[in-house]
This record gives structure tokens, sequence and C-alpha cells, in this order.
């Protein structure tokens, strides 16, 4: 793993990092989510498998859906999302909407419930700058396994976290 570029949110806003691994032959998914506050403390860790996915950006939207209404049912009001799918993330931000016609519902959804937060960013990273979530997401499809941790964290995604944390 490289080190990556992570950056802290300001203080009071949460970051949730989100990535989709999707095996094209199968429609098989893994997804992951980080939360982690201004001081890179992780707050929870959430993945989960499937196989119900179309494509690549579908599962970047369910993800993005996923963390959304998860940081909503922990009441979370001030978000922060980074992922590395350009494409999703430029399409919810406005500003492109090239997105396959099947992900647009998803889209509008993401849009829908971004209204439930005071504060609601989205920024698209780099691949390097979202390794953890990526380790885990296709560990978690090629496991099929569900990962929902918001305290005894699994010591070896612990042991990533900090890599992926550069203070500036």
């Amino acid at each position: 793993m490289n080190t990556s570029n992570w950056i802290p949110p300001i203080n009071g806003v949460v970051k949730i990092n989100v990535d989709g691994s999707y095996n094209e032959d199968t429609n098989h998914f893994g997804n992951d989510i980080v939360l982690r506050d201004y001081i890179g403390t992780c707050l929870g860790i959430k993945g989960r498998s499937g196989d119900e996915a179309l494509n690549p950006e579908a599962v970047e939207c369910m993800t993005v859906i996923e963390a959304l209404s998860w940081a909503k049912d922990l009441k979370y009001t001030r978000i922060e999302i980074e992922a590395n799918g350009k494409l999703v993330i430029e399409s919810i931000n406005g500003k492109i909407l090239p997105i396959q016609c099947e992900n647009k519902n998803l889209i509008k959804e993401i849009k829908h419930l971004i209204s439930s937060f005071l504060f609601c960013e989205f920024i698209h990273v780099s691949h390097d700058d979202n390794q953890v979530e990526d380790v885990v997401a296709k560990h978690v499809r090629k496991k099929e396994i569900l990962i929902l941790s918001v305290e005894n964290f699994n010591p070896g995604i612990c042991g990533l976290l900090p890599k992926d944390h550069n203070p500036c």
C-alpha cells in the first residue's frame, strides 16, 4: 500500500470515505464505508457484498446511498464524502450528467438524501488516496461478508488507517 494524502475534515465535520469493488463477470460487488473525524479517529466501518449491481458506477452510487443513510441514522449533520468514482461524484455535484441511464435514479436518490444534512460535500479523490476503502471493499466482495463496526474494530483494518492519514 502506498502512502496516501488523506486529509482530515475540519472540526465538526465527519469525513466518509467510500469505495466499491465490482466483478464484471459475475456482477458481484463489495463496498466499504469508513467514518473518521477531524483528527483521523475512526468512528465506524461498514461493508457488505451483494450481486445485484449492473456496473461499477451503480456500485459507487449504492455505496454513497448507504453512506448517507448510515450517517443520517447516526445523526451526523455535517459530512464530507470522498470517493474515487469520478463520474459518480461529478454527477452528484451536477458538473456532468453522462452517467449511465440506469444509474440516474440512484443519483436522484442521493440528491434527496443530501437534504437531510446541514452540510454535505462530495469530493473526488484519486485511487491512491482511497486505498483503505479499496482494500476493504475487495475483501468484502471476495469473502462475501458483512462488516459493521462502531467500536472494537478489526485489527487488520485499524492497521491500515494510519497509513492513510498524512496530517498537514
